[in-house]
């Protein structure tokens, strides 16, 4: 199993915001109040942001992002955003699929947590076939973070090797999982213990659905999305498999302009093989010089923008979906589709030209280098193509082994053509033509 089996444990990421008048901390038991804890002050910060955000779109009729989902597709209509999403109070009567509501119902306690956690460490080295009711249940609770559906789970799972031969109709009917979302969650987790050794990502089960709602969307400058990904518990192997229906239809992302931002932030978690912390550590290494802008996040953007003297339009990139991965593998994405980011007039031709010049200074470099590395590993997997259609050892040996004794043949005929070929012009060399001739017709007639 991934060395990461343990470092994805939701309850101890307890979901980014959490609603104070809706949970009753009074109810919640001393471990799982220890779990909310934890986040609580970054929530503030980014229930604020989100709160800032919307305030600043409705003073806005219309504003620049029109221009910018033109750029990319035809925007659809759609409803305005919930505020409700953000201030958190107590007339929210809406049902959440979020892992601090499910948290501060579970009947976790420090004990039966501490236990879950055992479980946990035991079956590490353990296939999942193997592993028993109670292991099963510590999975689906605190490694998927999905308390929610613990009570059917302990009471229709008895064994790993049932919960392996589950189809998808028999885990809605088995676990009462009916949200599309979630019964795929679990599916794509149950395939990859089927056979971990064959994850193409091995790192990708340490992106819990708490990461990718509190970090990876604001990062992407998108926070207002953050309240729909932590309903549908979306974390790396749901973003890894995410298509374009989905986002429409189960997290509301309508905008052409957001779906391509968010399709190039999974594509940038494929290039460094969803392991945040080689994504974490190339965003340190370029905080501070203007390079690898691939990797930079919403407010780097928003730090560069600042840096070239466009101070007074930098902020109108905040919460924009402008993002490192979309600046660099959008081809679309131009010095103008920055500069409507902006906020910047179409009368500024100096400024316009400006940004023109410092952006693709910095964007230019970063697209050739992919490219370059896109030949190479093109070039890659054509050699592994034709070591492949090779067939095995055994077939490439026989293969050449024949080839060798059917050369072997061939070049004893000729040996043997040029040898009397030889003798002929021998012998009519020292007798003349006539009586070489008539030596072989005598030799042919006795």
């Amino acid at each position: 199993m991934p060395r990461t089996f343990l470092s994805n444990l939701y309850p101890l990421e307890a979901e980014w915001s959490v609603r104070g008048s809706n949970a009753s901390t009074g109810g919640l038991s001393r471990s799982a109040e220890q779990l909310c804890e934890r986040l609580a002050e970054g929530g503030d910060s980014t229930k604020s942001r989100g709160s800032s955000t919307l305030s600043r779109k409705s003073n806005k009729s219309g504003g620049t992002w029109g221009s910018i989902s033109r750029v990319f597709a035809r925007q659809k209509k759609r409803a305005a955003l919930d505020a409700s999403l953000y201030d958190g109070n107590g007339s929210d009567k809406r049902a959440s699929w979020s892992p601090s509501s499910s948290l501060c119902v579970s009947p976790l306690t420090e004990e039966s947590y501490s236990e879950k956690l055992r479980l946990l460490e035991e079956a590490q080295h353990i296939p999942l076939e193997r592993w028993k009711a109670p292991t099963v249940l510590a999975w689906l609770e605190v490694t998927l973070g999905m308390p929610h559906y613990g009570a059917m789970c302990a009471e229709n799972v008895r064994s790993g090797k049932v919960l392996l031969e589950l189809s998808d109709s028999e885990l809605e009917a088995g676990l009462g999982i009916s949200h599309p979302m979630h019964r795929k969650k679990l599916r794509l987790a149950i395939e990859e213990l089927r056979e971990p050794r064959l994850s193409r990502f091995p790192r990708i089960s340490a992106l819990g659905h708490t990461w990718v709602s509190s970090e990876w969307l604001p990062d992407l400058g998108l926070p207002h999305y953050c309240d729909s990904f932590a309903n549908n518990l979306v974390d790396g192997r749901l973003l890894e498999a995410l298509t374009k229906k989905e986002l429409e239809k189960h997290l509301g992302v309508h905008r052409k302009f957001h779906q391509a931002s968010i399709i190039h932030g999974v594509h940038l978690l494929r290039i460094v093989r969803f392991d945040r912390q080689i994504l974490a550590e190339r965003r340190r290494q370029s905080e501070h010089i203007d390079c690898d802008p691939i990797v930079w996040t919403n407010l780097r953007w928003v730090k560069w923008a600042r840096s070239i003297d466009l101070a007074e339009y930098a902020d109108n990139l905040k919460d924009s979906g402008v993002h490192g991965a979309l600046v660099v593998l959008e081809t679309s994405f131009t010095a103008d589709t920055m500069a409507t980011a902006l906020g910047i007039p179409q009368s500024k031709n100096i400024i316009r030209r400006h940004l023109a010049t410092e952006l693709e200074s910095l964007v230019n470099p970063a697209r050739q280098q992919l490219d370059e590395q896109a030949r190479f590993a093109k070039l890659e997997r054509r050699r592994q193509e034709k070591l492949a259609a090779g067939g095995s050892l055994g077939r490439s040996f026989s293969r050449s082994y024949g080839t060798g004794l059917e050369k072997a043949d061939k070049d004893k005929r000729r040996a043997s053509l040029r040898f009397h070929m030889f003798t002929f012009a021998l012998l009519v060399y020292a007798f003349g033509v006539t009586e070489c001739i008539l030596g072989m017709f005598v030799g042919y007639t006795q």
